[in-house]
């Protein structure tokens, strides 16, 4: 059930929200620049530790899958959309459902 609430000018309980909401926005704005300035040199420390994994491994499918999706994120000013992340994981994680129209050997 919806609720609106009406405050006046001088009400405590707004001027409490307002500072809670004012906060909030500065810790966002604030790890949001400390992620910029620094996902650069843990994109690099992840590929550079990556490409010495032995290729072959059990682990090469998520090493895979992790690589791509950081750099996926690297290449957007947001998140990474869910289709994205579905497409990426079924290149390194394709199903093994049984085909029940037979369409695929």
């Amino acid at each position: 059930m919806p609720i609106q609430m009406w405050h006046t000018p001088d009400c405590p309980q707004w001027t409490i929200m307002q500072i809670g909401w004012e906060a909030g926005s500065r810790r966002i704005k604030e790890q949001d620049t400390w992620a910029k300035e620094v996902f650069p040199a843990a994109h690099e420390r992840l590929r550079r530790t990556a490409a010495t994994i032995e290729p072959g491994t059990p682990a090469q499918p998520f090493i895979e899958a992790l690589s791509e999706l950081v750099q996926a994120q690297a290449g957007t000013t947001g998140f990474v959309g869910l289709h994205q992340w579905v497409e990426i994981l079924e290149r390194h994680f394709p199903s093994e459902l049984p085909d029940p129209d037979h369409t695929t050997k």
